[in-house]
Parts: structure tokens; C-alpha cells; sequence
């Protein structure tokens, strides 16, 4: 990717261009961010108001607009970083300065005066950057916009980010604020019909959402669903879940499954565009955007091509779990006793084997029936089967697998009182679209959903500093569903919060759990934060600042995380300096905090 150009005269012809009612603010800013893309956008609304925004790497660095819109100073107050009385001197000292001629920006005027350390005049920067955004956002869809590629239209006005401000976790503060009802209405017209299931590589938490909102995702992880279902389960307002289903298919978070073809690999058809290629790809980046390729669905594990998958989407009235039965015996881990003749060692073998396979099997397969059978077809296989399975046949040689075969019995005899049943087939049939038939799903999701839930419950009982339930209901989600990295870093916290867990040693404990919720989620701003009080504790103080500035990084309000930052640079007599992701990791370089200027690189006077 070339260096932008910044002279006036070299200022090229638009590479694209359109208005928001054909391409609103936040597909540009998705397309933008997908595709790196490095220029300068102008605004004009038919009221001609003005507004231009500078990509770097495809992340807004710098916005501007021709109103006075979320002055800096103003967003330092209303963050909390200072005073009312505290703005007012410095924009009249301010105003002395460069009526003395000095070119002074506000935000480089209060770190020489010390009022303010970088951290804070950066999250206030990016702060300011969401909100001028937002105003953009919130112009007519008669706006036109015109993007200049590989040119800065902007580099006498204001400041920039040397990394950028990643616009993922504004787009649902845009989309609840000012919808492109049309575009949302349209886009899910087309997935009406097909389900949607979390992608593979989805990354939501970058999407900043609150917990009502990643508690309603969380659905879309062990289960398909259509919009209309996830709008009945999400627990959310209709419009809200249908925002966030638009929002999860615009950034490509989600899967989409077609019904008329659920056989086949799922997909994000280009019938859910992010924009209209046409109207938003520059013209040297002329090639449409490829259709995502996305990883093949997991089979419910079953004997090979046994029948073909039904076509189906899943209903929300289908019930996600019943009670579990209980596990097989021991016995199935052992062998055989000794002396049992050929036709008996035979049938203790199918027992165990079919008890550990049972709970991966959907109801068509236990009852060995093709899914175009009838009711009848299954009460006469279940009769059939009840002569083999009932633990009450069993000879006295094999008593010793009456539990693995009750289990075996009853999972059958679930199995025949769905499929003989008119109506709870019709709605089973819905279920098994998505491969989530078997009672080994069925139960997967609903640990999820209860853990889901029991961390809710746990995230109110920690603010309310009830830790003894707090940890508890941590425990029971974590539980549930060990793959969440926030699961974790509370219980982590909670545990190192008890007296007796404050020697060096369990407080190694507590990080070492820290560690590895950080390695669930790099995103995990509480995990940083309480890793790095703990490792203050521990009296590792470099390595706590750098973890208070990864859960700064991650989000800029994080008011204890910035404290902390600021008494470490009280403490030590230092400015701390921003940080640019090394160009092999994508994280923060060390090396250039150390050696890059905090002005040179932050700043930039016309």
C-alpha cells in the first residue's frame, strides 16, 4: 500500500462515489475496514454541511466536520477528565498562545502543561472521532460522498491516530441510533427463509456490544436459527434483535444457511452485500469483493451416509433439553468377563458400543428409519427394537449392562414417542435441518444458554460487591461453557479478591487462570486489567502497566485501567507514549514505545 498523498495539486480524481441512501455511513466504514483501504472521504448534505474522514489501514485516523461538533475539550469533560473551570483557562490560555503567533492544537496543550497525560487526550481523541462519526451517520440519505484514494485531504486540520480507531465497536451505537431502515428491511427479506449460525471466524467481541446483546449471540452458537426465531429467543426488543442480526451479517459474523440447500456447505451470499461494489470500490481496487469462503458444518457424528440431511429450518418452539439421563455405568470402560459364549461376547460388545454412540445419534437413526418414513413405520421400528433393547430381556450373563442399556431403552423410546407424533415430528423435522437432533447437542446447548445466563446473574452480583454469589454462579457458567475468556477472568478475579488467596503463590494462581482467558480471547479487556492489579500485587510493575494499557487500548472509557496508567507515570516522572502494532504481530511494539516520540508520532501541526 503506497504513502498518501498530501499535496493539493496532485489531488486525484474520486475514486468512488454515491450517496447514503444507496450506501449508507456504515457500510462504507465496514468496506473501508475489510479492504484497507487508505485516502479520504468527503461529505456534502443537501443542507451543505461538510465533513471529510482520513482511512489509514481502513480505520478512520482523523475526522472533521464544518460545524462545530464534540470539541476535544468538551469530551475530556464530559469523560471525566476534567473540569468545566479546568476548559475554560486552557482555551483562553490557549487562544493567548496563538494570537502569538504559535500553532498550538488543544490536545498537544495540555499534555506541555501537564494537565493531561497521552492516555487520556488519546481516549479522548478517539471518543471525539466516534462522535463526529455518529454525526455524520445521522445525515439524510440525499448526502453525497466522494472517496480519494491513496490521498491525506486532510493534514492541516486537527490530529490523527497513528493506529487508527476501530469503527467495529460503533456500528451498533449507529445502527440503534440512525438504522438504513431500508437496507436492514431488505437484507433480511433475503435470509428470511435460511438460518443463521455463528461463523467460525467470528470475532464478536470486538463488536463492543453489552451483555443483553452477547447473550443473545450466544444462541447462534450451538443452534441455527431464522431471524424471526432469534427476534422470538433473543430476549431482546423485536427491532433491537433485528438490528443485530443485520449488524452480525453485515460484518460477516454469522453463517448463512440456505433452507432449499442445507446439505450443502453454509455460506454468506453476496445477497447480503456490506455495499454496493459498483458505487463503493475505488478504481484501482477495481475487483468486486470475493464471496467469504466459510468452514464446512460439523456432522452429528452417525454411521456414513445412512440418510440424507433434511432441509429444514429449525422452529423456536422446539425445546432445547430434557433432563439428562444418567451416564453409563463403568462398566463400559472395561471388557468383557471372561468365559461369556461367541453370541453373548458379541452383544455385550454392540451394548457398549451402542451406548456410547447413542447420544450423537438423531431420532431417525436410532430407530434405523429413512426420514421420509411415516408415524406408523416408527411405532412398528420402536416395537421391533423393544425386543433387543429392554433391559428386562436381558440374560443374566449381561445384567451387569441393565444401566447402559436403560439408557439405550429410553433414549429409543424418545426417540419413538417424537417421531409417531404428527406434531412433534413437524417440529423435530425443523430441528434436525441444523444437525442439532441429537440429545448430545440439545443438552451442548442448553449448558450455553444456562451459562449465559448464570453470568449475567453473576455480573449483577459483582457490582453489588456480593462476591460469595458472584463466585458461585461464576463457577456454574464457567462450567457450562469453558470456552468464554470473560467466564474466566471474573472467576479469576473473584478468586484472588479472598484473604487467604493473597500470598505470592495463589496469587500466581489466580494469574496463571488470567493467562489463559486471555488465550480464549485476546479481547478480554477485564482479563488485562485484573492481571495487571495482580501483577502490581506481585510487584511486576511494567508488566502490569503494559496489561492497563491493553485494556485501554480496548476501550479508551476504562477509567480504573487509565488511573493506573497514570499513577505508574506520576510514580516514574514519564510521559507515557502511544504504541503502533508491529508489523508481524498486529500488537503494540515495545521497541517503538521506547524510541518514538510521543509528539512526533501523535501530532501532526499543519
Amino acid at each position: 500500500m503506497g504513502e498518501l498523498t498530501t499535496q493539493a495539486a496532485t489531488r486525484p480524481l474520486p475514486a468512488a462515489g454515491g450517496t447514503f441512501g444507496k450506501t449508507p455511513l456504515l457500510h462504507l466504514l465496514v468496506y473501508a475496514f475489510e479492504k484497507k483501504l487508505e485516502g479520504t472521504m468527503d461529505v456534502v448534505s443537501p443542507d451543505h454541511r461538510v465533513a471529510s474522514v482520513l482511512f489509514v489501514e481502513g480505520r478512520p485516523a482523523k475526522a472533521h466536520v464544518s460545524e462545530p461538533h464534540s470539541q476535544l475539550g468538551q469530551v475530556l469533560v464530559e469523560l471525566g477528565y476534567m473540569t468545566a473551570d479546568v476548559l475554560d483557562r486552557t482555551l483562553a490560555q490557549l487562544e493567548d498562545a496563538r494570537g502569538g503567533g504559535a500553532q498550538v492544537l488543544y490536545g498537544e496543550f495540555l499534555l506541555r502543561k501537564g494537565l493531561l497525560d497521552a492516555v487520556r487526550v488519546e481516549a479522548g481523541f478517539r471518543e471525539q472521532m466516534t462522535r463526529r462519526l455518529r454525526y455524520v451517520a445521522a445525515m439524510p440519505p440525499e448526502t453525497t460522498y466522494a472517496y480519494y484514494e491513496g490521498f491525506d485531504g486532510m493534514r492541516s486540520i486537527g490530529v490523527d491516530s497513528p493506529r487508527g480507531v476501530d469503527p467495529l465497536p460503533m456500528l451498533w451505537t449507529l445502527l440503534r441510533e440512525r438504522a438504513p431502515r431500508p437496507h436492514v428491511d431488505a437484507a433480511l427479506a433475503r435470509v428470511a427463509d435460511s438460518s443463521l449460525r455463528i461463523a467460525q471466524t467470528a470475532n464478536l467481541a470486538r463488536l463492543g456490544l453489552e451483555a443483553p446483546e452477547r447473550a443473545a449471540i450466544e444462541l447462534l452458537r450451538g443452534r441455527r436459527l431464522t431471524v424471526s426465531e432469534f427476534s422470538q429467543l433473543s430476549g431482546l426488543a423485536e427491532d433491537d434483535a433485528r438490528l443485530l442480526a443485520y449488524l452480525l451479517l453485515v460484518t460477516k459474523q454469522v453463517d448463512v444457511i440456505s433452507a432449499s440447500r442445507s446439505s450443502a456447505r453454509p455460506s454468506r451470499p453476496s445477497s447480503v452485500p456490506v455495499a454496493t461494489p459498483a458505487s463503493v470500490i475505488p478504481a484501482s481496487r477495481s475487483t468486486p469483493p470475493s464471496r467469504p469462503s466459510s468452514a464446512p458444518r460439523t456432522p452429528v457424528a452417525a454411521p456414513a451416509s445412512r440418510h440424507p440431511p433434511h432441509t429444514t429450518p429449525r422452529p423456536s418452539t422446539w425445546p432445547v433439553s430434557s433432563k439428562s439421563l444418567p451416564p453409563p455405568a463403568d462398566v463400559l470402560r472395561g471388557q468383557p468377563p471372561p468365559g461369556l459364549a461367541s453370541e453373548l461376547f458379541d452383544r455385550w460388545a454392540a451394548i457398549v458400543d451402542r451406548a456410547r454412540t447413542i447420544d450423537r445419534c438423531d431420532y431417525f437413526i436410532m430407530l434405523e428409519l429413512a426420514p421420509d418414513s411415516t408415524p406408523k413405520d416408527a411405532e412398528s421400528a420402536f416395537v421391533a427394537l423393544a425386543m433387543k433393547w429392554h433391559p428386562d430381556r436381558l440374560p443374566s450373563e449381561l445384567l451387569p449392562l441393565r444401566e447402559p442399556c436403560t439408557r439405550i431403552f429410553a433414549r429409543l423410546s424418545e426417540a419413538h414417542a417424537t417421531l409417531s407424533d404428527e406434531d412433534k415430528r413437524a417440529r423435530y423435522m425443523k430441528l434436525l435441518a441444523d444437525g442439532s437432533g441429537s440429545p448430545e447437542m440439545q443438552e451442548t446447548i442448553a449448558k450455553v444458554v444456562e451459562a449465559t445466563a448464570d453470568f449475567m446473574k453473576a455480573d449483577v452480583c459483582f457490582k453489588r460487591n456480593d462476591f460469595v454469589q458472584a463466585e458461585a454462579l461464576c463457577r456454574r457458567a464457567y462450567a457450562g461453557d469453558p470456552t468464554q475468556a470473560d467466564y474466566l477472568a471474573m472467576l479469576a478475579w473473584l478468586v484472588s479478591l479472598k484473604p487467604e488467596n493473597q500470598t505470592p503463590e495463589k496469587t500466581g494462581v489466580s494469574i496463571r487462570m488470567l493467562d489463559k482467558a486471555i488465550s480464549l480471547s485476546e479481547q478480554c479487556e477485564r482479563a488485562y486489567f485484573w492481571r495487571g492489579m495482580l501483577l502490581k500485587r506481585m510487584g511486576r510493575i511494567e508488566a502490569a502497566y503494559r496489561d492497563f494499557r491493553e485494556a485501554v487500548d480496548l476501550n479508551p472509557r476504562n477509567i480504573d485501567a487509565v488511573r493506573e496508567m497514570r499513577l505508574h507515570n506520576m510514580r516514574s516522572g514519564t510521559r507515557s507514549r502511544p504504541t503502533i502494532p508491529s508489523a508481524a504481530t498486529g500488537r503494540p511494539s515495545a521497541k517503538h514505545d521506547e524510541k518514538s516520540g510521543l509528539l512526533d508520532r501523535f501530532f501532526k501541526k499543519s
